[in-house]
């Protein structure tokens, strides 16, 4: 009886584990067309013959072309085929998700039949419907489906994407990133705006693809209405065209061509348009190229601007330029040299015909640093050919030569330190039109002697540096006089041009004062600059009128600078600039002013300003105006309501201009640009005018 029930015993116990060792074989199935696919649940139950397989609770499916989630699934071994249902997500080799109710598939995601679909594509774009097919060639088929690309914890509204599309049938191509719809409708903030029966377009993966993209509307009195609707043509990866046809209602119509091509080593732009000449008034063109050229020679540059009409361009609103530039530039930079090649013809738009050229043909700069094997001082040579014709045909060359040399050291005993300067420039003038030539030698010794002194505790770094720059050189003809600012209070030569030098022996003085601590910093710069034994040839002032540099930054708001110069003799402000950006909570603003006055009477006086009001998520209110002060008149003002957010962007903008050019006049309007994002971008688009600085 012993001996039956220990019979009994290994029996049972042999029965056991072949079933953990069969539950744990069905734990790997293994598929000869898809390779190997791993089950993993909290119960699996195995049939006798091993090809069907139930799993419940926490199910897992994994293999090469899905990853599934679900509450329950039923595994064909033969027919490679899965049935799930509850609380299904799927996770394609595309990197999408899909959710379920129920899902019916192949184990490669094929032949899938699903309901209750939600489809969140890799980028976050979301389609849902009611039921869901999946073909072979990896397209699906949503009914009664909406698509929108539109983030939903970036809505404006609860429960209200800023676009979508409403279908009765959707195809998703996976393969060749395209969606399709069958009687769509277009909805922008829940509001449908229109219905096409076919309708196309790459899903927002794609980086680039051919289409239309969003058209703009804007209106002016000179203009008229006007719209444009761009044509994106995707050439290849590298190269693409957008043809875009701007209408109007009171003046010629025009067509825009921009053309863009990349490769590893070179990069051209190409944008030009053209007038049709309905107004029997001369047909209008203009031509940008902007290219450039890298190889291991250097970086070659060239550019072309041009137009058969000095108004066009800024007419209609192309672009604000009053000088078009043609030039071919090269450069080559080495840890020790500098070499540049330039040609360049300058059109000016606003001169008459017999003043509206000037050319530079070439300009060769040649640069060298080297550290000299006796003083062990470092040496720049800067050598440059300049031939220059000006708007008055007249016509000059000019070859110089400079070297400098530059040592700092600082006293440790006395706490001063020294910038000690040597330089000499040698230029060669031959002025053809004139009949002259001339060469002038400018020798020059300085130095900059500064004494910082520091004041550093737990909360702020204060430092307080006086400074005097003893400079030695002769007196010249050839400059005048050259006022000091922000940039050349402490320059050794503050005239600008090879042929010009600051002649004659002087001192610049002044003192610089820097407050550093967490939230802002403080800096002040005054200074002077005098000159000794003044030669009466020297057109230049033997004492500079004072200059005076404020700063202020504040990490969290913003900044405000302020130059001011007074004059010496009669202490009156000469010149005022005054410039902040300021961003206070939802308001951001800034502010330009700017002042300029001869002899105690204003010769010149502006100001603009400029804001930035959020008034809701992702809408702003931007205004600015720029008004001339002297003649108590307005230049220009704008005022426009722009939201933008992740899919959505919606400009609507009314600008007044009162510039008055030849057939430029006082001109007044509106822009309005709808923007489905991501298949285009509301930057720059329309005729968005900003008469204010920069926010």
């Amino acid at each position: 009886m012993t001996q039956l029930i220990n019979y009994k015993f290994y029996f049972y116990l042999t029965f056991l584990l072949y079933c953990i060792a069969l539950t744990f074989a069905t734990s790997l199935v293994y598929s000869e067309d898809s390779g190997e696919t791993l089950l993993k649940a909290d119960k699996i139950e195995v049939s006798n013959d091993g090809n069907k397989i139930k799993a419940e609770s926490n199910v897992k499916i994994k293999n090469s072309d899905l990853t599934l989630v679900s509450d329950k699934i039923e595994y064909d071994k033969e027919k490679l085929e899965f049935v799930a249902s509850g609380n299904i997500k799927l996770l394609d080799k595309f990197n999408n998700n899909y959710y379920f109710n129920k899902l019916l598939t192949g184990d490669k995601f094929n032949n899938a039949i699903g309901s209750n679909v939600k489809i969140r594509l890799k980028d976050g774009a979301r389609i849902v419907g009611s039921s869901f097919n999946r073909t072979e060639s990896n397209v699906n088929k949503i009914d009664n489906a909406t698509y929108t690309p539109c983030l939903k914890e970036n809505y404006v509204i609860e429960n209200c994407p800023g676009w979508k599309l409403d279908a009765k049938r959707v195809y998703h191509d996976s393969n060749n990133k395209n969606v399709y719809y069958e009687n769509a409708t277009l909805s922008i903030l829940n509001i449908p705006v229109l219905y096409v029966p076919y309708f196309s377009h790459p899903d927002p993966s794609v980086k680039k693809r051919s289409g239309i993209l969003m058209p703009s509307v804007a209106d002016d009195n000179t203009l008229g209405t006007s719209i444009s609707v761009p044509f994106f043509y995707n050439i290849s990866s590298n190269k693409d065209l957008t043809i875009t046809p701007y209408i109007f209602s009171k003046a010629d119509n025009y067509y825009n061509l921009n053309y863009r091509y990349l490769s590893k080593n070179h990069l051209v732009s190409i944008d030009t348009s053209i007038t049709d000449n309905e107004s029997g008034q001369g047909t209008r063109s203009h031509t940008n190229i902007n290219g450039d050229v890298s190889n291991p020679y250097g970086v070659f540059n060239y550019k072309i601007e041009t137009t058969n009409n000095n108004t066009y361009l800024r007419k209609y609103y192309i672009n604000d330029l009053t000088v078009l530039t043609n030039s071919l530039n090269f450069t080559k930079e080495t840890d020790h040299s500098y070499l540049s090649f330039n040609s360049s013809a300058y059109e000016h738009l606003n001169n008459s015909n017999e003043k509206k050229w000037e050319y530079i043909y070439p300009n060769v700069k040649y640069n060298i640093n080297a550290t000299d094997p006796i003083l062990k001082r470092n040496w720049t040579v800067e050598s440059n050919f300049l031939n220059y014709k000006d708007i008055n045909k007249k016509t000059k060359q000019q070859i110089s030569t400079e070297i400098q040399s530059i040592k700092k050291h600082t006293s440790y005993e006395t706490g001063l330190v020294f910038e000690n300067y040597l330089n000499s420039r040698l230029v060669y003038i031959d002025q053809k039109s004139n009949n002259y030539s001339q060469l002038r030698v400018f020798p020059q010794i300085g130095s900059k002697i500064s004494y910082p002194l520091s004041r550093v505790t737990t909360a702020s770094v204060q430092t307080l540096e006086p400074i005097i720059m003893p400079v030695i050189a002769p007196y010249n003809n050839y400059t005048g006089s050259v006022d000091i600012n922000n940039g050349n209070i402490f320059s050794l030569n503050r005239a600008t041009g090879y042929s010009q030098w600051e002649g004659g022996p002087r001192v610049n003085y002044g003192v610089n004062w820097l407050i550093s601590k967490d939230t802002y910093i403080i800096n002040t710069l005054m200074g002077q600059s005098i000159k000794l034994n003044k030669n009466k040839t020297d057109t230049g002032d033997e004492i500079s009128h004072f200059f005076i540099g404020n700063s202020l930054n504040i990490s969290t708001i913003g900044y405000i600078t302020t130059d001011l110069m007074i004059d010496k003799d009669d202490f009156y402000i000469k010149d005022n600039n005054i410039n902040s950006s300021i961003e206070l909570g939802k308001i951001k603003f800034a502010f330009d002013y700017d002042y300029e006055a001869a002899n105690k009477i204003k010769t010149s006086e502006q100001i603009s300003f400029g804001a930035k009001i959020r008034i809701l998520k992702d809408t702003h209110l931007i205004t600015s105006i720029r008004k001339d002060l002297i003649s108590d008149k307005s230049i220009g003002n704008s005022v426009g309501l722009y939201f933008e957010n992740d899919c959505l962007a919606i400009n609507f903008d009314h600008y007044r201009d009162f510039t008055s050019i030849s057939d430029i006049k006082n001109s007044r309007g509106y822009s309005f640009t709808i923007t489905l994002k991501p298949f285009g971008t509301s930057k720059q688009a329309g005729k968005v005018r900003n008469f204010g600085p920069e926010l």
